[in-house]
């Protein structure tokens, strides 16, 4: 008989673990979730699943009290924690929301992780972390060394160093992840994909910053959600993966690629200074380790990005 295993995520209902718990329901019975989110604005409550393997906590990270009255009423066996301040446009005005959410939420994960026994921590970090590279540099490996340059990335790093210090001085058995961008349902429309979607959809120009050369790399979210769950039933703990699709390509290729779905919208770009104090041109990371390890992405670029437009047309609502 499969071990049933107790999995606490927080930041459910944000895009990316509000998919994980759908993909997480359907494809792995062995497991079962209990979820954190401060469920803050409208799209956080589109996004909340109901089901009978599903229970949801509404609560702040930052919570101390909170948070441990929740670690000691589900005792969980893994957490993941995925919740996080991750807007960088909004780091513009302050950074305080990020300093709160990711380095103080984290410390609140971590402190319960640790008073409550859980076998192994996840922290969900990110690509932005590592810096910006040129168009001539390497991805990045795991290895290289941790290089934020805005409040959002600076405070994921912090996350990253506060999980491996607990570790050092409790023990705590963790992985990190490092992942590229996301795309796929179920992402708010502040977001660069379902922005233009929404703006095509609704005839209305799509700004894009400068002359729209940064370049990011891609992953469908369905994948990244299974690059997850991959190193949780297969990682050796106390290590750190890149999740990439080694797909690469600038936003206005991008903007240009959902506007060729639809057949329109090209004459809807409209090129705006960028608002971005230092935004960083290029991002990629090498994720042979992750691959070595027996994951490997299952989405194609373009045919992941038609699924996630016809989502959103199907789903219009979500845009609202």
């Amino acid at each position: 008989m499969t071990k049933k295993i107790k999995v606490l995520i927080s930041g459910s209902c944000g895009f990316i673990f509000s998919n994980f718990i759908r993909l997480g329901i359907r494809y792995k019975p062995q497991y079962t979730f209990v979820s954190v989110d401060k469920v803050a604005t409208s799209h956080s409550l589109n996004n909340i699943y109901a089901h009978n393997r599903h229970k949801v906590h509404i609560a702040d990270v930052a919570d101390q009290h909170i948070i441990n009255k929740i670690f000691e009423l589900e005792r969980p066996d893994v957490v993941i924690h995925g919740a996080a301040e991750s807007n960088v446009d909004d780091s513009i005005a302050s950074a305080n929301p990020f300093i709160i959410s990711n380095v103080l939420g984290t410390q609140v994960i971590i402190d319960a992780c640790v008073k409550y026994g859980v076998e192994r921590l996840i922290y969900i970090s990110t690509d932005e972390t590592l810096g910006q590279l040129n168009l001539k540099d390497s991805p990045w490996k795991e290895d290289a060394p941790l290089a934020p340059r805005n409040p959002y990335s600076a405070s994921k790093a912090a996350g990253e160093l506060l999980v491996q210090a607990a570790n050092k001085t409790h023990g705590l058995q963790y992985n990190i992840t490092r992942c590229c961008n996301n795309y796929g349902p179920r992402q708010s429309a502040k977001n660069l994909v379902p922005k233009v979607i929404k703006n095509i959809l609704n005839n209305e120009k799509i700004p894009i910053y400068g002359k729209g050369d940064q370049v990011r790399e891609w992953i469908h979210v369905a994948d990244n959600c299974f690059a997850v769950m991959h190193i949780l039933e297969n990682a050796p703990p106390n290590e750190i993966y890149n999740i990439s699709a080694g797909y690469e390509i600038s936003n206005l290729e991008m903007v240009q690629n959902i506007c060729n779905i639809f057949d329109k919208g090209h004459d809807l770009i409209s090129f705006i200074p960028d608002p971005r104090p230092g935004h960083d041109f290029r991002y990629s990371v090498n994720s042979e380790k992750l691959r070595e390890l027996g994951w490997k992405p299952q989405f194609r670029f373009k045919k992941g990005l038609i699924n996630t437009v016809d989502w959103y047309a199907n789903n219009k609502w979500f845009l609202r």
